[in-house]
C-alpha cells in the first residue's frame, strides 16, 4: 500500500483508457466548481454595488478568485486533501453580519442598506478558529449531527428569505391590493410572474431530486442546461423587459 503524502497520477497500474474516461467527471465538477465561486462572488458583489456602486465592485476579483480556487483545487488533488470553493451561505451570513441598516425607516417599511463594514479581520479570525477545531475533536465527536443540520438549515433559510423568487413565491398567495410597493410587480402581469415562478420551482425541484437519486452525478449536466433553456426557449414566454424585472 502507498502511503506517501503525493499521490501521481500517472500510476502504471491504471490503464491507458482511464485517464481520457476521467475527463468527463472532471468536466461535470468543473462546472459545479466554477459556479459555486462565481455565484458566491456575484452575490456578493451586489450586496456591495447598493452601497458602494463604484468603489465596491472590482471586474478583475471575479478572475482572480476562479484562478486560486483553481491552484489550490490542483494542489489539494495531488495530495489527496479536500477541494475547496467559496461558500455561499457563509459568505452571504458574513456580509449581513456586517451589514448597518437605517433606523429612521417608517413602521412597516424594509429598513435601508446604508453601509457594509468592508473588511478583513473577520475573516481570518473565522478561518483560524476553524483551523483551532482539529484540537477540539473529542470535544466536536459530542456535538449531535441533528444540531449541526439544524445550522446549516438556518443559515440557508436566511440566505433565500431575501431572494426575489421567494419574494414571488410568497406575492402568489397574497392579494393583489396588499403587494408590497416593487418594480416587478407594478410592471409584470401577475400571470407572467406566477408563470416564472412555476418554472423556476419545477427547475430547483427536478436539481434536488436528482442530487438526492443515484444520478446526483448528473447535477452539474442539467445546471448548464438551464442556460441554454432560459436563452433559446423562455423567450418565446417572456419578453426581454420582463427578464430585466
Amino acid at each position: 500500500r502507498d502511503n506517501t503524502w503525493f499521490i501521481s497520477p500517472f500510476r502504471k497500474q491504471l490503464p491507458f483508457w482511464v485517464y481520457f474516461a476521467s475527463s468527463f467527471p472532471a468536466i461535470l465538477i468543473s462546472v459545479v466548481l466554477f459556479f459555486e465561486v462565481e455565484l458566491t462572488s456575484i452575490m456578493i458583489q451586489s450586496k456591495l454595488k447598493c452601497v458602494h456602486p463604484t468603489k465596491a465592485i472590482k471586474g478583475t476579483g471575479y478572475h482572480l478568485d476562479i484562478l486560486i480556487a483553481g491552484i489550490l483545487i490542483s494542489i489539494s488533488g495531488l495530495f489527496g486533501l479536500p477541494w475547496i470553493c467559496a461558500a455561499p451561505v457563509r459568505s452571504l451570513a458574513h456580509v449581513a453580519s456586517l451589514s448597518k441598516y437605517s433606523n429612521t425607516h417608517a413602521p412597516g417599511e424594509k429598513a435601508r442598506l446604508i453601509d457594509i463594514n468592508d473588511q478583513r479581520l473577520t475573516n481570518i479570525g473565522v478561518h483560524l478558529f476553524i483551523g483551532c477545531t482539529i484540537f477540539a475533536a473529542p470535544i466536536i465527536r459530542k456535538i449531535p449531527v441533528a444540531a449541526l443540520f439544524g445550522i446549516f438549515l438556518y443559515f440557508g433559510i436566511v440566505s433565500i428569505s431575501g431572494t426575489q423568487l421567494f419574494s414571488r413565491i410568497k406575492m402568489t398567495f397574497i392579494p393583489t391590493k396588499y403587494h408590497p410597493n416593487f418594480g416587478y410587480l407594478r410592471r409584470v402581469r401577475q400571470m407572467k410572474r406566477n408563470a416564472y415562478t412555476f418554472i423556476q420551482v419545477i427547475a430547483a425541484g427536478l436539481l434536488i431530486t436528482i442530487k438526492m437519486t443515484s444520478f446526483a452525478f448528473l447535477f452539474p449536466l442539467i445546471l448548464v442546461l438551464l442556460v441554454p433553456f432560459r436563452k433559446m426557449c423562455l423567450p418565446f414566454i417572456f419578453t426581454e423587459r420582463e427578464f430585466a424585472e
